[in-house]
């Protein structure tokens, strides 16, 4: 949907919502720009526009009228775009905005592709550097961070420049504007939207104007030997005028001439002039850009009309050349050939990488009407969804572990496939869940796709996209793969911190497997309802899921699923004090793992023995095994879980006494978890550095940390450690003799512990808080 960058701002991390907020400068970023549409070199004509927009944002502190939120309008194919771009390029390269740029597509005007309000926000957070699983789940709370975090941005003199593109209503641009005043917004639509800002009506080229671009576009394609425009001046204007003076049929004519550098000008105004029925409508909006492209069309080859239509079917923003085959039923060189044809008619555009392709949104309107009139459509639609779906197949099994060579020559291959293509299978689900006959993609590509959003953490997405398909799937009477979605939607609200709806859908996965008497799902759904049960803290509840998993699955001679089951089986006596057994369980796991060369789980399972380990004192032990789960996770690149793995290694080394070793690895685990944006993760890091600052007797660094901790947890609630934090910070205030302020820290701790039922940690509060409650001056 959109890619951004936003240089010089504050380090959130998407901490804005908390009563004490710290903010820190990151050092600078240099700017991408990667998120603004490409600067056009034949831009011309918009002076009188660039001057206004750019005086009125330096000057807007001099200016008693001054507006934040700026509104371009006009018809399709204007050049709204191109000006604003062409704006904030050049404020960018002044300095006005320290902030960096944020550009989205609203995709107004296209059914398929329009983002609501809710997806956008998504987008723009996200692109604020906002994680995937601290983002609200509702509109009025996603508006109030969004807002929230450009004003603070604004605040502390790193104001943002807001582009929001092609919006079709007022209810769809207005919970995107800041509110603050401060950062700037750009906005363009096709209608003139009643949004309090500062309107700059966008009409078309004069003629001069028109033959410029015309002259300019030509010699950038052919060079300046190509004098046509000079030589023709008149057929040049007249050409302008058939175009409706619009920058976007302009484009494209000036693209046919180009392809022809012997043709005439005047062949090109012939040809339009013989579309003369279409001629009186130039002046109503769209229909000039019809014209040039009716032009286009004409001269295409029937390979060209059909693979622009069939395209224009593809639910994503771009699709891949190798999609493009499938879907026009040709070879991928075949293909790329008449991509490249359409591209140079300015009827396609290339993507930002070689081998991806997208439409203009005006250009895919035209070509949906023109494809009627040729056949095969369904059937073309069902090869490109069968090839999203044959390959996610393929992909997903070697993430998982099944051998490279197919499809995917490897793990990073499958990957970087996922990568180009996962928001354009999530919009094939979109589509398929509104056709019936369409509606096993919907179901099944969800399934395909959770393993990939797992690991890159995009858990909304996870979320949303399986919500979708259970959608689909209740009272269809598909019990196999509605019990799946319930269960991957267990997994992703487990991953997003939303327990207690995790553990109601794996609770109805399970009464779907005991119905179905399928024992191999009901081992797998129980054993993942453990982990949401685990991670309530009902330990009791997790250690029978895992158990009755642990049974079914070596009932099964599954021995993987019994050593995962086992080692969640451990995890969960260790907290209710039976570490012997654990620790057995726990070394069971890890050699079952490792003859099966399941390099992945055997990390985790050493991880959890080596937590096991630090618990009963043989610190030694837990570093040695904390140090192979962590090597072990980075060599497989699965840097979220590494970092949660160099937390616990820390938490071993120091036990161990080694807290030089200790600070540096929980500086590490710091930088791997913001380089994957688990919010999280980082907060428990800065716990742990906070501990070990105390232990340094660097009390005033300490505070700091768990300060920070407790600002990046605030969305989370009663996450249970946020408890931790607030007992640690009352910790320190106890050992600083401010035993007012430790109480306090203790009693939120408590707090946090009574509702995450955490009774030997509310225990050790209670009694913190007792003995501290009498170095407290009585009030009276």
């Amino acid at each position: 949907m959109t890619s951004n960058e936003i240089r010089d701002g504050l380090f959130f991390h998407a901490v804005i919502q908390g009563r004490d907020i710290t903010l820190q400068l990151p050092r600078a970023i240099q700017p991408a720009l990667a998120g603004l549409p490409g600067r056009s070199p034949v831009f011309t004509g918009r002076d009188e526009h660039v001057d206004a927009l750019l005086g009125d944002i330096e000057h807007a502190s001099e200016c008693a009228t001054r507006n934040a939120i700026h509104l371009v309008s006009g018809l399709g194919g204007v050049g709204k775009t191109e000006l604003i771009s062409q704006v904030a390029y050049e404020v960018l390269r002044r300095g006005c905005f320290p902030g960096g740029v944020l550009f989205i597509d609203l995709f107004g005007y296209d059914e398929q592709r329009r983002l609501s309000q809710e997806r956008a926000l998504v987008s723009l957070l996200q692109a604020i550097g906002v994680p995937e699983e601290v983002i609200p789940g509702d509109l009025q709370n996603r508006i109030r961070l969004y807002r929230s975090i450009l004003a603070a941005y604004a605040e502390a003199g790193c104001p943002i420049l807001v582009l929001i593109d092609n919006a079709s209503s007022v209810d769809q641009v207005s919970p995107l504007l800041p509110s603050d005043g401060f950062n700037v917004t750009f906005v363009t639509s096709r209608h003139t939207l009643n949004i309090g800002a500062r309107i700059h009506e966008l009409q078309e080229l004069d003629s001069d104007s028109s033959v410029d671009l015309l002259r300019n576009a030509l010699r950038v394609a052919r060079g300046v030997d190509d004098t046509r425009i000079d030589r023709e001046v008149e057929s040049a204007h007249e050409l302008s005028r058939l175009c409706g003076h619009l920058p976007l049929a302009l484009q494209i004519c000036a693209a046919i001439l180009a392809d022809s550098p012997m043709r005439p000008i005047t062949s090109l105004v012939d040809s339009l002039k013989n579309a003369h029925s279409r001629i009186d409508a130039l002046h109503r909006e769209e229909r000039a850009v019809r014209v040039a492209f009716d032009l286009s069309y004409a001269l295409l080859t029937e390979p060209e009309k059909r693979t622009l239509g069939f395209i224009s079917f593809s639910p994503g923003v771009d699709i891949s050349t190798a999609a493009a085959a499938r879907l026009i039923d040709v070879s991928e060189r075949e293909v790329e050939e008449i991509l490249l044809g359409l591209s140079r008619a300015h009827l396609v555009v290339q993507g930002p990488t070689w081998g991806r392709w997208r439409l203009h949104d005006l250009v895919r309107l035209y070509a949906l009407e023109e494809v009627v009139e040729i056949p095969g459509q369904e059937d073309a639609v069902l090869r490109l969804f069968d090839f999203y779906l044959e390959c996610s197949r393929a992909a997903t099994g070697v993430l998982g572990g099944a051998a490279e060579g197919g499809l995917f020559a490897s793990r990073e291959d499958a990957l970087e496939w996922f990568d180009s293509e996962y928001r354009n299978l999530i919009a094939t689900v979109r589509v398929s869940a509104n056709q019936p006959g369409l509606f096993g993609y919907a179901a099944e590509i969800p399934h395909r796709l959770a393993r990939y959003l797992d690991i890159r953490r995009l858990f909304n997405d996870w979320k949303d996209a399986m919500e979708a398909s259970l959608m689909i799937l209740r009272g269809t009477g598909n019990l196999e793969f509605e019990a799946n979605a319930l269960d991957s939607l267990g997994m992703a609200c487990r991953e997003l911190h939303q327990i207690p709806s995790a553990i109601s859908y794996h609770r109805d996965a399970v009464s779907i497997a005991r119905e179905m008497r399928d024992g191999e799902r009901l081992a797998k759904y129980l054993n993942n309802m453990g982990n949401a049960l685990f991670q309530g803290r009902d330990f009791q509840g997790a250690l029978g899921a895992h158990s009755e998993a642990a049974v079914l699955f070596a009932e099964r001679q599954d021995s993987l699923g019994f050593a995962r089951a086992s080692d969640n089986s451990a995890n969960a006596l260790r907290e209710l004090g039976n570490t012997e057994k654990a620790i057995e369980l726990h070394r069971e796991s890890v050699r079952l793992f490792r003859d099966a060369d399941a390099t992945e789980s055997e990390a985790r399972a050493l991880s959890h023995m080596g937590s096991t380990l630090l618990e009963v004192g043989r610190y030694g032990e837990a570093v040695a095994a904390q140090k192979r789960a962590s090597e072990l996770l980075k060599e497989l690149d699965l840097l979220g879980i590494a970092g949660h793995t160099l937390i616990n290694l820390s938490y071993a080394l120091r036990a161990n006494g080694d807290l030089d070793e200790a600070l540096g690895v929980i500086n590490e685990s710091l930088a791997v978890h913001e380089s994957v944006d688990d919010v999280v993760g980082k907060a428990q890091a800065l716990n742990q550095r906070g501990l070990l600052y105390i232990d340094m007797r660097d009390f005033e660094r300490a505070a700091a940390d768990f300060h920070e901790s407790l600002d990046v947890l605030s969305p989370f609630g009663a996450l249970i450690d946020v408890g931790y934090v607030y007992a640690n910070l009352g910790r320190l205030y106890g050992i600083l003799e401010r035993a007012v302020e430790a109480i306090d820290n203790l009693e939120k701790a408590s707090a946090v512990f009574s509702q995450c039922q955490a009774e030997g940690d509310l225990l050790i509060v209670r009694r913190l808080i007792s003995v501290l409650s009498f170095a407290v001056p009585d009030s009276k």
